[in-house]
């Protein structure tokens, strides 16, 4: 049903149909990867394949149906209209189809500027929506997925601030508004990997002046 419900709201943009569902497959492969529970897998399939069902809006419909239905607005928001659809997807979701988990909504609200504190299945949303395969650049995918270890979590956050470095490089670049939000995601996985290192080198065995060398 909810894939019946996509098609129809994206029936005009064919490529955007197959992204979302490349996302979902990327998601669900991802949440394989690492080990996901029973509902974690489908909190992920359900937040992946609806992410971008307000895609397709102008940013004035954006805006009023925003307004219309008091959905949190920042200036910052209200700037970079690019990034509402995520908080009015999860709106339509809501309506559509009485879901109330805060993991789902929040992976879909939070799929495109990142924030900080995200959540595991957050993230893995996030990751499958920039390396699905039916849309985005392979090499780029190949060089992301790369930095995926096997059942490693922190090479999720290592992903994570990779995407996240790629994208202000390129908002920078074309000169756009950076959302304090990505800001924010980013300087918070700088955060956490700065942690595990710490947690990792004090975890390993100190050797003694010598030892080793016979």
């Amino acid at each position: 049903m909810a894939a019946q419900w996509l098609e129809v709201q994206l029936a005009s943009n064919k490529q955007r149909l197959l992204h979302s569902l490349g996302a979902y497959e990327k998601a669900l492969e991802l949440a394989e990867q690492f080990a996901c529970e029973p509902v974690a897998r489908e909190q992920i399939g359900i937040a992946s394949l609806l992410h971008d069902c307000a895609k397709l809006w102008s940013p004035m419909l954006l805006l009023q149906h925003a307004v219309e239905y008091q959905l949190p607005l920042s200036d910052w928001d209200r700037l970079t209209p690019q990034t509402l659809h995520p908080f009015v997807g999860a709106h339509l979701v809501q309506q559509q189809f009485g879901i109330e988990d805060p993991v789902i909504l929040d992976a879909i609200r939070y799929h495109t500027t990142a924030r900080a504190g995200m959540r595991f299945v957050e993230k893995i949303v996030y990751l499958a929506d920039k390396l699905e395969g039916n849309t985005r650049n392979p090499l780029f995918v190949q060089k992301v997925n790369r930095l995926l270890e096997f059942r490693n979590p922190a090479s999720v956050d290592q992903a994570m601030l990779f995407l996240l470095d790629s994208t202000l490089q390129f908002l920078i670049e074309k000169q756009q508004i950076i959302h304090p939000r990505t800001a924010e995601a980013r300087n918070d996985f700088v955060i956490r990997l700065k942690e595990t290192r710490s947690v990792t080198n004090l975890a390993k065995p100190k050797l003694t002046p010598g030892a080793g060398q016979h």
